[in-house]
């Protein structure tokens, strides 16, 4: 260690730490994702609840784990994990790189199980504009491949059954927001299909 007067060559150790930490912030961040290769399901869920996931291929990794759950767990954990929004990093990794919330992409992946749910999950979340309730429409209208008629008819039938509840206004108004976002263009064909018995 060298010094002029009071000037220290060296920084200290805790800011060494700190500079290196700051420059090469995916070094921790590539042990939490090599455990996840050898990690369980309930292992992810841990490291998501905890915000042990810092980039976005650890991130798709461990939901890609959270998938192999049976349904009847892994459907409510992703549901919970709505609002989770994926590490921002420039690696893009999974189906959908471009997707910020990997709850959604697994919801898709885990497919028509999901529906039921997140139907009454829309029915129950009071914050109509939540990022949570905004997530659950992505996922049910990406279940269906954009093709919402069916979504919207058991929307429309649920909302029947509870009449004068504020659910069913909920659901009212997710069935509507679902008819303009993903049919618009279309929505004389969509209102002909939803008239129409099964």
């Amino acid at each position: 260690m060298r010094s002029f007067g009071t000037i220290w060559l060296y920084p200290p150790v805790p800011t060494l730490t700190l500079f290196v930490a700051l420059i090469f912030p995916d070094l921790s961040a590539s042990q939490v994702c090599q455990e996840l290769k050898s990690a369980s399901a309930t292992d992810a869920v841990t490291a998501v609840d905890d915000g042990e996931i810092k980039t976005a291929s650890c991130s798709w990794a461990a939901f890609q784990l959270i998938e192999h759950l049976p349904p009847e767990k892994v459907i409510p954990i992703l549901i919970k994990h709505l609002a989770y929004k994926r590490p921002s990093s420039n690696e893009l990794h999974g189906p959908r790189p471009y997707a910020p919330y990997p709850a959604v992409e697994s919801l898709y992946d885990v497919g028509l199980a999901a529906e039921p749910a997140l139907i009454d999950f829309v029915a129950q979340h009071e914050d109509d504009n939540s990022i949570e309730r905004r997530n659950a429409l992505e996922a049910l209208a990406l279940i269906r491949n954009g093709d919402v008629v069916p979504t919207i008819k058991l929307m429309r039938e649920r909302s029947a059954s509870l009449t004068g509840i504020a659910a069913a206004t909920r659901l009212d108004s997710a069935a509507q927001y679902l008819l303009k976002r993903y049919c618009s263009g279309k929505l004389q064909w969509c209102e002909k299909r939803l008239r129409e018995s099964d």
